[in-house]
């Protein structure tokens, strides 16, 4: 842990304007001089499903990563145990989803090839030993344990669905949604390394929770839906309240990518 956050202290004060993210929605809402530079940062996954964590994150072996929002692209998940050889948990209740996960369990068994995304061109490339390292969790990451709404996309070719109703649609199904302090009981985990947020606008619920209960990882990477699709005119300072929240909780943005942001646990 020591040399962990010695690395932390060491990106803080080299940090600088990361190119990484020069046309972001989200520069107005960070602090520019915490954004590190691209040499220090790395990309797993792929260009859809990708995400941004620090070239030498310190996550092992016994690393626990939370994700939550698979869709059907987890290359990130993939890549996160095939170069650092972590535990994985997936975490997404919406049907394709599973289906999607399913889909591609079945085809590593076997030593199948299967597409992320319904690619013609990107495929997974895990092998069937890593890919023992993820467990899919077919529930919603929320404030509260409960059963929850999730509206369908416009689009039916989108496999994304909101509990806050992102999209403001009428279809829905129901799913099982757990807080993450509830989640990591059930699991087993005592502290969480790395979360992955990519939520459908959910994601400002469970900030505040595992701010409130002081379950924040090493690293937390989330999507911030309402820098693509706000929900009225408060999203903007929405987006900025839950960024001050985590910094004043001691999480520091280091990379944007996109509506992405990357954030460490600076203390």
């Amino acid at each position: 842990m020591g040399v962990i956050r010695s690395y932390i202290k060491t990106l803080l004060k080299s940090s600088r304007t990361a190119e990484v993210g020069a046309s972001s929605p989200l520069l107005p809402y960070v602090d520019r001089r915490a954004l590190v530079a691209p040499n220090q940062l790395l990309r797993l996954g792929t260009s859809y499903g990708g995400w941004i964590i620090p070239a030498n994150a310190g996550l092992t072996a016994d690393s626990i990563c939370y994700s939550a929002g698979a869709g059907e692209d987890i290359s990130f998940d993939c890549a996160l145990v095939e170069r650092f050889h972590c535990q994985v948990r997936v975490i997404d209740p919406t049907p394709r989803a599973i289906q999607h996960f399913t889909n591609l369990e079945k085809a590593v068994m076997s030593g199948q090839r299967c597409s992320v995304n319904n690619s013609t061109e990107n495929y997974y490339s895990i092998t069937a030993e890593d890919f023992r390292r993820i467990r899919f969790v077919p529930v919603g990451l929320a404030d509260k344990d409960a059963e929850l709404k999730f509206y369908l996309p416009k689009n039916p070719a989108y496999v994304s669905c909101s509990t806050v109703n992102l999209q403001k649609t009428d279809g829905y199904f129901t799913a099982q949604c757990f807080r993450v302090s509830s989640l990591m009981q059930q699991l087993g985990d005592s502290s969480i390394d790395l979360l992955k947020m990519d939520i459908e606008g959910a994601e400002y619920a469970v900030i505040r929770d595992i701010v409130a209960t002081k379950l924040l990882p090493r690293l937390l990477l989330l999507e911030f839906d309402e820098a693509h699709t706000p929900m009225d005119s408060d999203a903007n300072t929405r987006i900025k309240h839950h960024v001050d929240i985590l910094g004043q909780a001691g999480m520091r943005c280091i990379a944007v990518d996109g509506c992405n942001a990357s954030f460490i646990r600076a203390y």
